[in-house]
């Protein structure tokens, strides 16, 4: 569900805030974080599940407080952190995570193996989907190496 929640979540930013001079790159980022946190924690032996703490709506939270803490107001380096917690926040709700609250809510609700899990089909489709909608943002290469370069469609 990678390319669902991070084309998605490039739709849904340009939809929601209109902000198109944004660095789509940082969306796409934070969209992965999640993912990158729990796979460290569990490639080093932190926690027993793939999927734990980095799913948890408070992880997210904390993250963005503590880039609006830490940063400059008005500086680059502080839209580019918002950009990166909003993609964050994306892949929450696009990963359907929101349906599992002993990992959304953690570490408030006890573990269970009674967990929501998406059919594979319909990650499929999903997956579908995103691409879709990537391809037809991105014609062709130059549009693509631009992406990659300047963090904006053309």
């Amino acid at each position: 569900m990678i390319i669902w929640t991070s084309t998605i979540s490039l739709f849904l930013f340009r939809y929601i805030f209109k902000d198109f001079k944004a660095d789509l790159r940082y969306i796409v980022l934070g969209s992965f974080f999640p993912i990158a946190l729990d796979q460290f924690l569990f490639l080093f032996n932190f926690y027993k599940n793939p999927i734990s703490i980095g799913h948890s709506l408070f992880v997210t939270i904390g993250l963005l407080f503590t880039l609006m803490i830490i940063t400059k107001r008005n500086s680059t380096f502080r839209n580019k952190s918002l950009l990166f917690s909003i993609g964050s926040f994306f892949y929450l709700a696009l990963s359907f995570t929101w349906l599992n609250q002993e990992i959304f809510l953690y570490p408030i609700f006890p573990g269970t193996d009674n967990l929501f899990e998406i059919p594979l089909f319909v990650k499929v489709i999903l997956n579908f989907i995103g691409l879709g909608y990537f391809f037809y943002k991105i014609k062709n290469m130059d549009q693509l190496k631009y992406f990659f370069k300047e963090g904006k469609f053309i």
